[in-house]
Parts: C-alpha cells; structure tokens; sequence
C-alpha cells in the first residue's frame, strides 16, 4: 500500500468511524500509527485536538489524502 493508499484509507475512517475519531483527538500519534504515519511525539499536540466534520472530510478527501502525504499528517491539525 502506497502512502496515499494509507492516507486515503485513514481519511474514509475519520470520515464514518466515530471511535477512531476520538482516538485521532486524544492521541494523534497512535491514530496515524495504525497507517504507517510515524509522527514524532515532541513535535505532535499535547492536547486534544478538532477534527474537521465527517463530512468536509468525507467531501474532501482527494486533496486531504495528497496532502496528507506532502505534509507526513500534519494537514489534520491545521483546522
């Protein structure tokens, strides 16, 4: 599975699973790990974070997946 494959596939959850919402919100790190996206814990929130609605991300899900991968996840967080 290609980087993109991954992202894609994560956004497709966030955009219907609420229980992977809550844990992208709470713990960022281990969502994106469940991916194949390592993001580096001194660097990633401390804090619960806001995810777009299920549906802008559902509506968007092209552009957020390359983004995603020209960002290594950090798109997510910039809401």
């Amino acid at each position: 599975m290609t980087d993109q494959d991954s992202a894609r596939k994560l956004l497709e959850r966030l955009s219907t699973d609420d229980d992977f919402r809550s844990l992208m919100q709470k713990d960022p790190a281990a969502a994106f790990a469940e991916y194949g996206f390592k993001l580096d814990k001194e660097i990633a929130p401390d804090k619960q974070i806001s995810l777009p609605s299920k549906q802008e991300i559902g509506e968007s899900i092209d552009v957020l997946s390359k983004q995603m991968v020209a960002t290594n996840g950090w798109i997510i967080f910039c809401r």
